[in-house]
């Protein structure tokens, strides 16, 4: 019987780290994901504002200088970087953002946050941010 209460146990405490491993690696993905996002409409805003400034201080908390779980890599000896989650996900935002944009019909200006937020929550940027988990601090 208590063999029996041991192996449960094991088991509900290997379920609960994996759980817990999964928790991780949904709040990494959506912490780059939100850096996409803030990355989208603060590069479609050229002159200054207190939006824009704003904007620059939640790109700076999801990065990796913040609170971004994504490793840069570099290579040892030249400190090249060789692969920048973070610079990538500007990349295809901004890519996403051309294939994107939304005229509006009563100003015939572009939509920013609208567009942004249709890559935001499209199944090809999730696809996107799947693909950086290799890039997650361990």
């Amino acid at each position: 019987m208590k063999f029996q209460l041991l192996i449960a146990l094991g088991i509900l405490g290997i379920s609960g780290s994996a759980l817990s491993g999964e928790a991780e690696i949904n709040s990494a993905r959506i912490s780059l994901k939100n850096y996409g996002l803030a990355n989208c409409i603060s590069s479609q805003f050229k002159s200054e504002s207190d939006i824009k400034s704003d904007l620059g201080l939640a790109i700076g908390a999801y990065s990796a200088m913040g609170k971004g779980q994504h490793v840069i890599l570099q290579n040892e000896d030249t400190l090249e970087v060789t692969h920048d989650p973070y610079a990538e996900t500007e990349k295809y935002m901004a890519s996403a953002y051309l294939k994107t944009s939304s005229t509006s019909k009563q100003t015939g200006k572009n939509i920013v946050f609208y567009s942004c937020l249709e890559i935001y929550n499209s199944p090809e940027f999730d696809a996107f941010i799947k693909s950086q988990d290799q890039y997650l601090q361990n």
